[in-house]
């Protein structure tokens, strides 16, 4: 006897005509689920292009803690969507509150032993074939993230640093008080290099007043 058999043209999945109940409901989840990685796709790719215009607006590393709290539920929802390293999440109720720099230094050779600009590469091993550093800004973050305490028990902070390009070293920290030292690799920020060129102007209208 022969059995009749529909097969989910996604999935490859078959079905008896007996489970045609069974059938419909798989694609209605599936529909779901196609509907919600487009939707996620959309959001990863807006925040992407949102992004690279955002950063040729800010013109020094001090106008960054500002703009990330205005900015912080374009952000949250693109963690939400899956962006950076971290499995984290938002919730519509949280809310950063505190978002401060402190100790901001440039260097010409920001250290890439653990993180690289976007473009970049890491040099753990100090290979001398690769480069030992980029040029960029140090500084400490620390910051509040307010939210109800049943959601206490994860900490999304690191992951929202990371995809605007706050590339964190050490830290962490509960979210009522978290801090890390944060690496601000210039080639992520093409708006800061009017900051670096005005810097190397002083320096050397310093030197030829004989002032360093």
């Amino acid at each position: 006897m022969r059995v009749q058999v529909r097969k989910c043209r996604f999935t490859g999945k078959i079905f008896e005509e007996k489970d045609l109940k069974k059938y419909a409901t798989h694609l209605k989840k599936l529909r779901a689920e196609l509907t919600e990685k487009r939707r996620l796709n959309i959001v990863r790719e807006t925040f992407k292009s949102w992004l690279r215009k955002e950063k040729k607006k800010i013109l020094h590393p001090d106008d960054i803690p500002e703009w990330f709290l205005k900015n912080q539920r374009m952000i949250m929802d693109a963690v939400n969507a899956g962006m950076g390293d971290r499995n984290e999440k938002f919730y519509a109720s949280d809310e950063f509150t505190k978002f401060e720099f402190d100790t901001v230094r440039y260097s010409p050779l920001v250290s890439n032993t653990h993180s690289c600009p976007d473009n970049g590469k890491t040099n753990w091993h100090c290979d001398n074939s690769l480069p030992k550093g980029y040029p960029g800004w140090t500084c400490n973050v620390k910051g509040k993230l307010k939210r109800h305490s049943s959601h206490m028990g994860s900490y999304p902070y690191g992951a929202a640093l990371n995809i605007v390009g706050l590339k964190t070293g050490t830290g962490g920290g509960g979210n009522e008080r978290w801090g890390y030292g944060v690496s601000i690799f210039l080639a992520d920020w093409p708006g800061l290099q009017d900051t670096v060129d005005n810097m190397e102007r002083d320096q050397i209208v310093a030197k030829l007043k004989g002032k360093v």
